[in-house]
């Protein structure tokens, strides 16, 4: 297949795969990106799709397994969400970081923005997801010590950010490490 060839091919197929996408349950933005994802990867197997009597039907196939992968991303997420709600509220004894207390509130994208990548992602995997440091090492292909690092500095700037905006929660924070 040459480039004018697949040129030709995206401009008819994109169209096509968006609304499939759309048909899915998907907003128009997350189909239109799925759909470019499925036209890369056409394009990066352009010369095996020549051979095949329906490209389309290809890139169909492609286009149908990443909005599975998506719907599951999504359910995941919810879930998530859902077991963080319900451990918080069974939290009694009121000895918990505050911390993992706020990974479950809305203030967490908020509060953790100032941090690196790195250290949003360990922080991330670390409380919200409940994961072990090997866990979130593994995660992440990186040494233990690289995830202690971040989730050491992670710490250091959330107890900031918690003093400056939640006195009572920092100096709570500061009694349960006594």
């Amino acid at each position: 297949m040459t480039d004018d060839d697949y040129d030709e091919f995206f401009r008819t197929s994109y169209p096509r795969l968006v609304a499939m996408g759309m048909a899915t349950s998907v907003d128009r933005s997350i189909a239109q990106d799925l759909a470019q994802e499925t036209l890369l990867r056409a394009y990066n197997h352009r010369d095996r799709l020549a051979s095949y009597d329906s490209p389309l039907a290809w890139c169909r196939r492609v286009m149908g397994n990443l909005l599975i992968d998506h719907h599951r991303t999504r359910s995941s997420e919810i879930a998530a969400v859902e077991r963080l709600g319900s451990r918080a509220e069974s939290a009694a004894d009121g000895t918990r970081d505050e911390v993992a207390d706020l990974a479950v509130g809305e203030r967490w994208a908020d509060l953790t923005a100032s941090l690196t990548a790195q250290q949003r992602l360990v922080a991330t995997l670390y409380y919200a997801e409940d994961q072990s440091v090997a866990d979130v090492a593994e995660i992440m292909n990186v040494a233990t010590g690289t995830v202690k690092s971040a989730l050491s500095k992670a710490r250091s700037t959330l107890r900031r950010r918690l003093e400056a905006t939640l006195p009572d929660a920092a100096a709570r924070y500061k009694g349960a490490e006594s």
